[in-house]
């Protein structure tokens, strides 16, 4: 089992590297449009949990499956980077809703604050 310090190294570095390998191997594509919000490696080092947010015209949906069929080649690109690990963790993609959510939010936020009648006097 690895160490939580060693876990965020690796999950650091997998982060670093999908962001660039989005940019470089996928440019001028919809999976270029992705931001890796953070990854979450299990203790064994085994599993990596890829959280992203997508800022383009397609749907969730249909860029998940895109980053679901790239999976295996993003895998296999990720292990001959991370040469120091036994074995390449296996990559799950999941969309991070939480810019969404704050966006709904400040939303709510922003018609409760134009309901509520401004005070000249006060």
């Amino acid at each position: 089992m690895a160490g939580e310090i060693r876990r965020n190294k690796v999950s650091n570095a997998i982060q670093r590297f999908l962001g660039n390998l989005l940019l470089s191997e996928y440019g001028g594509t919809d999976l270029s449009m992705i931001t890796i919000q953070k990854v979450k490696v299990t203790q064994d080092l085994r599993q990596a949990k890829i959280y992203y947010t997508f800022y383009g015209n397609k749907s969730i949906p249909v860029i998940q499956r895109s980053l679901e069929n790239e999976s295996r080649q993003v895998r296999y690109k990720l292990a001959n980077h991370l040469k120091h690990l036994k074995f390449a963790p296996e990559i799950i993609f999941v969309y991070d809703k939480t810019a969404d959510e704050i966006l709904r939010v400040e939303k709510i936020l922003d018609e409760i604050k134009d309901e509520i009648p401004v005070n000249e006097n006060e």
